[in-house]
């Protein structure tokens, strides 16, 4: 059994040392490695010496107890996060790093949530306890309340065997409950117990220790061998997750994969992408920057292979062919400046970069001429600033961040499109629903009987795979579901583009019926000042139209929780160092998308204009004597064929 396991932490809480330490523990590494002497196994990157942070999540692999581990050392700096959420779709466990001496920090509450999400079980390592004012039962509470985790303390994976455990474990499992009290659960039933619930999410395993001091890390690793089950699929098909994509320093696109099912040798062909088929060049073991070769893979194991061109972040290989939904967006965008440098030059890096994170979005705009690319805040912008120089030697600057907007619908609204040039036919009837989770969705209920399955495969294809503007100021539409309600082909005249025509014109008069709403990003913060700033620091919040709880006063310092708009929040952690004079500290963490504040002056601001956008029309064509003519989305219902 081969188990992949990430390591996830709010920056500086002590997770590269960690799996230095882990390495060392388990014979991979002769001496741990540390970030502050520049010399981790798994920070090897330039940028991230010189920065002294994790930014790319880095993979090793060692074997303890005659057990095979995959481990992957994540970022824990907020503007990183879809790097270690890319990491998160080919786990089996992740080990959660608490600092002993910090607590439960506002970005390890994002990143728990992304682990929930994603149904991956979490082992949680209290880290630190070595420091003075470490406490641990502040931590332990911390997990409780903050991070909704039911976790049990333990020395070691012989205390699974205790009654102390069983008894805990009494309190989430009724089935235990009742065996015990009766004097029936033996040790394989406890086991198979604790196996179920940490899978199920119910609980977790905490431990202590301290990395840098060696000490409690293997105790954590065994209870994780004791306790995992993994779910590798023995289906002989080959399947596999991409979760990330580099460009070696001889520029060749390497496709770091995990193998979910089958296997995979040198030289077979992997089909992907609705329609790509290549060939795999080399596979590589990697262990952190050195790797060697190997010709087979097999389920359950993380490599990567070359010969893949157009493979991305969370792309599904063979028979796995779905691409999962990212939970975390960029809120920001900022446009390139090309300073002097060749426009092709500048595109080619920065495409290279997007095909390493899809979430960078990098897009031209023809009539401003703007190179424009997302991010996720100020650091990533400077480490982005710093790869195009050190990769491809440009000097590319950025304008000032800003927010990027999205638009969704409030209400349940019927889009109808119809495309009938001469010798052309399609017509697609859709409604446009608010999807309670992020990002956007299909479904159908049509039989085949009215439109065969692959046409309606190929409307779902044709509306996830771009995005789609709003009305209110040409934002990507979010968090809305698209349900087929209706639609039909011409058995001759239907060609590959009709479908795609039609529903993205369903999409558009659907949109211009809807209550549209503007959505903006929110952070969600704690701030811990002197209590003497509380006042100062509530006015500011009410001020940049935030909201807060009520502060929690602990001696002389107070900490208040709240939320408010990325874009009044942006510039305040350096306002909140100045006035009091660095003695005050806020941590900022993505929320989501939640309604504008401001959308009046936000949309009058953008002021776009729908009916110029020829590339997203409402509009439908009709034929009739021979000729298409068009129709306007407000009479185009009365003209379908359908209805």
């Amino acid at each position: 059994m081969k188990i992949t396991i990430g390591v996830f932490a709010h920056v500086d809480a002590g997770k590269t040392t960690f799996c230095e330490c882990l390495l060392y523990k388990t014979n991979m590494l002769g001496t741990p490695g540390r970030v502050d002497h520049g010399n981790a196994l798994m920070d090897h990157n330039e940028i991230e010496k010189r920065r002294g942070i994790t930014i790319f999540s880095d993979i090793a692999s060692f074997a303890h107890d005659e057990q095979e581990y995959y481990l992957i050392d994540t970022p824990g700096h907020i503007d990183f996060s879809a790097e270690a959420e890319r990491a998160i779709s080919v786990l089996d466990a992740a080990v959660l790093l608490i600092s002993g001496v910090d607590g439960v920090q506002s970005h390890t509450v994002t990143i728990c949530r992304m682990l929930k999400a994603k149904g991956i079980p979490v082992y949680i390592f209290i880290n630190k306890t070595d420091q003075a004012g470490a406490d641990v039962p502040a931590c332990l509470n911390d997990i409780k309340t903050k991070l909704q985790i039911n976790s049990c303390l333990l020395n070691s994976a012989d205390d699974l065997c205790s009654g102390m455990f069983a008894e805990w474990l009494c309190d989430y499992d009724d089935e235990l409950m009742h065996r015990y009290l009766d004097d029936k659960a033996d040790a394989a039933f406890i086991r198979e117990c604790t196996i179920r619930n940490i899978q199920q999410g119910n609980i977790s395993l905490a431990f202590k220790g301290s990395a840098l001091r060696q000490t409690g890390v293997l105790e954590i690793l065994g209870a994780i061998g004791k306790t995992h089950r993994c779910h590798e699929t023995q289906q002989p098909d080959f399947a596999a997750r991409v979760y990330k994509v580099i460009h070696d320093k001889k520029g060749t696109q390497v496709t770091f994969i995990k193998c979910l099912g089958g296997c995979l040798n040198i030289r077979n062909e992997i089909a992907y992408g609705g329609g790509h088929l290549e060939k795999v060049n080399e596979m590589r073991n990697y262990q952190g920057k050195s790797y060697t070769n190997v010709n087979t893979a097999h389920a359950g194991d993380i490599v990567g292979v070359t010969g893949l061109t157009c493979a991305v972040p969370g792309m599904g290989l063979g028979k796995c062919d779905d691409i999962p939904t990212p939970l975390l967006r960029p809120a920001l965008r900022a446009s390139v400046l090309l300073n002097g440098n060749p426009f092709d030059a500048a595109m080619n890096c920065l495409r290279k970069l997007e095909a390493q994170d899809p979430l960078l979005e990098i897009n031209y705009e023809p009539g401003t001429q703007r190179i424009n690319i997302c991010v996720m805040g100020k650091i990533q912008l400077e480490v982005l600033k710093d790869l195009v120089k050190d990769r491809h030697n440009l000097d590319l600057d950025f304008e000032d961040m800003q927010v990027v907007y999205r638009e969704t619908v409030t209400e349940p609204v019927m889009g109808y499109g119809h495309f009938e040039p001469l010798r052309h036919y399609a017509e697609v009837h859709l409604r446009l629903e608010p999807n309670p989770d992020m990002g956007l969705d299909f479904s159908s209920e049509v039989h085949v009987n009215q439109l065969a399955k692959q046409h309606q495969n190929l409307i779902r294809h044709h509306l996830m795979e771009r995005d789609h503007k709003g009305i209110l100021t040409g934002s990507t539409l979010d968090n809305v579901c698209f349900v087929l309600t209706n639609g039909a082909v011409h058995e001759k005249h239907t060609h590959g583009g009709d479908l795609r025509e039609a529903a993205y014109r369903a999409v558009r008069q659907g949109l211009e019926k809807a209550e549209s709403v503007l959505l903006e990003p929110y952070y969600e913060f704690t701030i811990d000042v002197d209590s003497s700033a509380v006042g100062r620091v509530i006015s500011d919040i009410t001020k940049l139209h935030g909201t807060f709880e009520p502060p929690v006063i602990s001696g002389e310092r107070s900490s208040i929780k709240g939320a408010g708009p990325v874009a009044t929040f942006l510039n305040y952690p350096e306002e909140i160092l100045s006035f009091t004079k660095g003695t005050g500290a806020i941590s900022l963490s993505f929320l989501g998308y939640l309604p504008c504040h401001n959308a009046v002056q936000i949309i009058e601001r953008i002021g776009y204009q729908k009916d110029r956008d020829i590339e997203n029309t409402s509009s439908s064509v009709f034929c009739a004597k021979g000729a298409g003519f068009e129709v306007k989305w407000h009479e185009a219902e009365r003209y379908m064929h359908l209805l």
